[in-house]
């Protein structure tokens, strides 16, 4: 065994390791938290330095698979809408037989703890390295998570095979489960004995780090907090402010600074008074590190420092650790190679050529726009992770939205709150295997991690919000981002081509080589669209102003009822130039047409909501919640055109 600490009481007589009560492991088979060294040179053949001093690695997978993931619960417990029960019998059968893999394996173990201050949970990941790559996970895993200390109970226990089950113990597993096939990844959480406080997962096939162990920590983490009245965010954090959206819709990017607290993953633990008003949510962060989104990033964006932060070299010639999967480098290539028993996928120097830096606008060699890289918060905000408590002042939700949704929007009414909270509006991105990109969806707050009914996590919050308030003498901010364009798509969520003077339609070119864009699939051009993109500057300016109360002039949408900040104001107090000619929505589309989406986001909301509440527990508390966008009153055309030529100004 590589290494001991002090509060390490897993070891008996020296010759074994006891995981959990009935998972005892050879000790000479365990490496048991390595330090960076280890990874350095255990993992030298899988990786690749590139000249501005990253450790580049590769996946097989790009992104996650949450639609493989399953769950076992106790009887008499309820899941909530899209999630999906396994079968205690065969799941512990499962279990049984991983486990016994495991022990006849070299396996990497790493403790660490997920959350601060008032809500920290011990979590301890245990790796099958028989393929050594595998243990890039544990490194990226010792960056993300909290030091362990002796003082915080390991409660949650994620096992991860990412070369699957083969041979024999495929057989074993295909006499109590027919339909299981070795190549079919799958993560199965045992929540059965959480009346003990104890959470497991396991992940079979699994080798992309954010599906194999980041998220599973994450919802174990979120679950437990859940049930001990927490509420759970799948979110971007500052000091006071929580910015909530699925993977790929920005809260990342809208978060990145010398502020940030958190990009990803935090709880917010309602404090009550004596007549058990709720008069305050603490916020807490989970994780020590960022797994950020490399796609687009160039030296303007507010990623780049951290992605850049290994150029720093200290005294003794340190620099700090940034570790990337899945991007393009210049000089290096993306290759499949059997290194010992395994074919694996790693980054490889292309010969006569030096390695380079990172292309992160490139993706013909990785294969992928959802490359990732990792550095800790405390690189970029020198104060994070004080002691001092947060508190919220401000919750936003990045929509991705490319047709009628203005750039940002307040709203004051706590229903329409919990209304849009709960159908979190955005498109696939390749974040996430298994699921068309480009795809409209609508998911409960930005999340595919919960294992409990939605409705509990809904009536907490619309508490939380008629509680605190949302109006101008509330306590809380709650605000919309849409992170895409005006006027991009039509009803059926196809782009609206530019047109050039002779009314044809402009292919779009790569911005470097010039060259027309064509579809991978099918080899059709692609064409420019004619909507106007929601920039990262205009995004960020607006969240400024609306979340330190900086705007004074508000107007109310004429059928939805929230607010908008006065385009007029924007322009002349706040010097976003022509931003009413930008996103006028009469530039994209008719009066008709803008009341045709009106009328579908209604229905479409409206159907979401039924759906993912009927039948759970509070279903009736949530009625108006359900149906809030059905009392919106659909105005005439020429009602329409009014008001927005009135705040938008006449399109020429």
């Amino acid at each position: 065994m590589s290494k001991e600490t002090s509060h390490e009481t897993s070891i008996l007589s020296g010759k074994v390791f006891k995981v959990e009560d009935r998972v005892i492991l050879d000790a000479e088979k365990v490496i048991y938290n390595p330090d960076h060294d280890f990874y350095r040179d255990f993992l030298r053949p899988y990786y690749v330095i590139t000249r501005d001093g990253q450790y580049l690695f590769a996946s097989t997978q790009p992104g996650r698979m949450p639609h493989r993931a399953f769950y076992m619960i106790p009887d008499g417990y309820k899941l909530g809408k899209g999630q999906r029960e396994f079968n205690k019998k065969i799941g512990k059968k499962l279990y049984e037989i991983a486990l016994k893999y495991l022990r006849d394996v070299q396996v990497l173990i790493l403790d660490g703890i997920l959350g601060e201050n008032e809500y920290r949970v011990g979590v301890r990941v245990t790796i099958s390295v028989d393929n050594p790559h595998s243990a890039y996970i544990g490194w990226m895993g010792k960056l993300m998570m909290f030091p362990y200390e002796d003082n915080v109970e390991i409660r949650c226990w994620n096992y991860i095979i990412p070369e699957g089950l083969q041979g024999e113990y495929a057989e074993e597993i295909k006499e109590i489960w027919p339909e299981y096939h070795p190549k079919l990844p799958i993560t199965l959480y045992d929540f059965t004995e959480i009346d003990k406080d104890i959470r497991r997962v396991l992940s079979l096939g699994i080798d992309y780090f954010g599906g194999a162990l980041k998220k599973p920590n994450l919802t174990m983490v979120w679950h437990r907090a859940e049930g001990d009245g927490l509420i759970s965010y799948h979110a971007g954090m500052t000091k006071s402010r929580i910015l909530k959206g699925l993977s790929g819709t920005g809260k990342t990017t809208l978060t990145v600074g010398p502020d940030i607290e958190q990009d990803d993953a935090a709880l917010g633990k309602p404090i009550y008074d004596k007549n058990g008003k709720i008069t305050d949510v603490r916020l807490i962060g989970l994780e020590a590190a960022s797994f950020c989104k490399s796609e687009g990033l160039t030296e303007k964006s507010p990623e780049w420092v951290g992605l850049m932060k290994s150029r720093e070299v200290d005294k003794e010639g340190n620099r700090p650790i940034v570790l990337c999967l899945n991007i393009d480098c210049e000089g290096v290539d993306y290759v499949y190679k059997r290194i010992g028993k395994y074919v694996v996928k790693v980054p490889e120097p292309i010969p006569g050529q030096k390695v380079g830096s990172l292309q992160c606008t490139k993706y013909e060699k990785s294969g992928t726009t959802n490359g990732r890289f990792i550095f800790r918060y405390s690189e970029l905000n020198k104060e994070w992770s004080s002691k001092e408590p947060k508190y919220l002042r401000a919750e936003g939700l990045c929509f991705k939205r490319f047709d009628i949704l203005e750039p940002i929007i307040r709203i004051i009414d706590p229903v329409m709150a919990v209304a849009l909270d709960s159908a979190c509006e955005t498109v696939i991105t390749s974040a996430i295997m298994g699921q068309k990109v480009g795809k409209r969806v609508r998911i409960y707050a930005a999340t595919d991690f919960m294992a409990r009914e939605q409705s509990q996590q809904a009536i907490l919050k619309l508490k939380v919000y008629s509680d605190m308030g949302l109006g101008f003498n509330g306590k809380l901010v709650f605000f919309v981002v849409n992170t895409g364009y005006v006027g991009q798509y039509d009803l059926d969520g196809k782009v609206i081509p530019k047109k050039d003077e002779k009314g044809e339609p402009i292919p779009a070119r790569d911005p470097e080589t010039g060259e027309i864009l064509r579809d991978k699939e099918t080899g059709e051009v692609i064409y420019e669209g004619q909507g106007e993109k929601i920039t990262i500057e205009d995004s960020k300016k607006l969240i400024h102003l609306v979340e330190n109360k900086l705007v004074k002039n508000w107007i109310r949408h004429p059928v939805f009822g929230y607010l908008i900040p006065d385009p007029r104001e924007l322009e002349e107090v706040h010097g976003m130039t022509n931003f009413r000619k930008r996103f006028n929505l009469l530039r994209y589309y008719t009066p008709e047409e803008i009341i045709k989406f009106i009328k579908r986001d209604i229905e479409e909301r409206t159907r979401f909501l039924e759906e993912l509440f009927k039948g759970q527990e509070g279903e009736d508390q949530l009625r108006d919640v359900i149906y809030v966008w059905k009392r919106c009153k659909i105005p005439s055309s020429n009602e329409i055109r009014e008001f927005y030529e009135e705040y938008y100004g006449f399109v020429e």
